[in-house]
């Protein structure tokens, strides 16, 4: 178990480094800001002692996963509408499109394709598109009938005789067609399958960076820290518990955000690993942190931050 108190980088030194790095940056930027009007620029007029105003001696905690963005969930679903409903559904093809990348899609995962839609023939009535019932004016027969009464010769004696004539309701077919209400008289339904998107699988490194300088820069931090994390002195510690034992000691120094920093990586790194999609690379680092507050001779302010131990740290600048 580490039981190492590491030394946090001199002041001036730290200064130097980032002295140097922002002069082959912006070597005219240096010069405006920290130059004299006619004088010789000159970086080792450019002191710490002069133009840092204020520092916190802060903590950071690094590791890095490997996430991987790929399908969906498998599975499917199978929905079943009529045929004026498929126009009110959005479909989507990939049918010889190359994989999506996940990154930059917009819209849901799992979505309906064009290619899965299919007629399927109604049940209800059988494909015919209507649905056949005795005619009930006719009571299926096919015809009306209907009792005259006849007034025979001159003595007018009445005689009854049937009058039959064809249904008009049914067409005199005894039976009355209706439109199936299932499949509103178009014969079928229609089915489709809600798919997932087809993903590529992209696998990407992701620094976690948490530090207790509360730094706005804390993602550009992180990059530049990822990059060159071999570099870069820190304490390297297997679980959260061993850090948490070890980081007072270890630093030589504590403050509140320290710790409320130590909280919030250790649950971010739990998320992390149960993620399934999601896995742990590295070890967890912790470096010590120098957060410098500087002006420059123009009076533009700027921060200036160090990573890692006396003997081998990075610096960031907003700058």
């Amino acid at each position: 178990m580490p039981d190492v108190r590491i030394k946090t980088p001199n002041l001036d030194d730290i200064w130097l480094k980032w002295k140097q790095k922002a002069a082959r940056t912006d070597r005219k930027k240096m010069e405006k800001q920290f130059g004299t009007k006619g004088a010789v620029f000159s970086l080792d007029a450019i002191s710490a002692a002069e133009y840092v105003k204020d520092t916190n001696k802060e903590a950071a905690i690094y590791f890095a996963i490997k996430k991987s963005l790929g399908a969906a969930p498998k599975g499917k679903e199978e929905t079943t509408v009529t045929a004026p409903r498929v126009g009110r559904v959005q479909f989507y093809s990939f049918k010889g499109a190359t994989k999506i990348n996940k990154d930059d899609w917009k819209g849901d995962e799992i979505v309906p394709h064009y290619e899965t839609l299919q007629a399927v023939p109604c049940k209800n009535c059988r494909g015919k598109g209507y649905i056949e019932n005795k005619c009930k004016t006719c009571k299926g027969t096919g015809k009306i009938e209907e009792n005259l009464t006849i007034l025979v010769g001159q003595e007018q004696n009445k005689e009854k005789k049937v009058f039959s004539y064809p249904c008009g309701a049914c067409y005199g077919t005894g039976n009355r067609s209706e439109p199936c209400k299932e499949c509103g008289g178009h014969k079928n339904l229609y089915k489709y399958e809600d798919l997932p998107v087809p993903f590529q699988t992209v696998v990407t490194g992701v620094p976690i960076l948490h530090s207790s300088a509360q730094t706005k820069y804390e993602k550009e931090i992180g990059e530049d820290l990822h990059k060159m994390i071999e570099e870069v002195e820190g304490i390297r510690f297997s679980d959260f518990k061993e850090l948490e034992s070890k980081a007072e000691p270890s630093l030589g120094y504590w403050n509140k955000n320290i710790k409320k920093t130590i909280n919030a990586a250790s649950s971010d790194y739990k998320t992390h690993d149960k993620d399934k999609e999601s896995q742990i690379t590295t070890q967890i680092y912790l470096f010590p942190m120098i957060q410098m507050f500087c002006e420059t001779k123009r009076g533009s302010k700027f921060e200036l931050y160090s990573l890692g131990s006396g003997d081998k740290f990075m610096t960031y600048s907003n700058f």
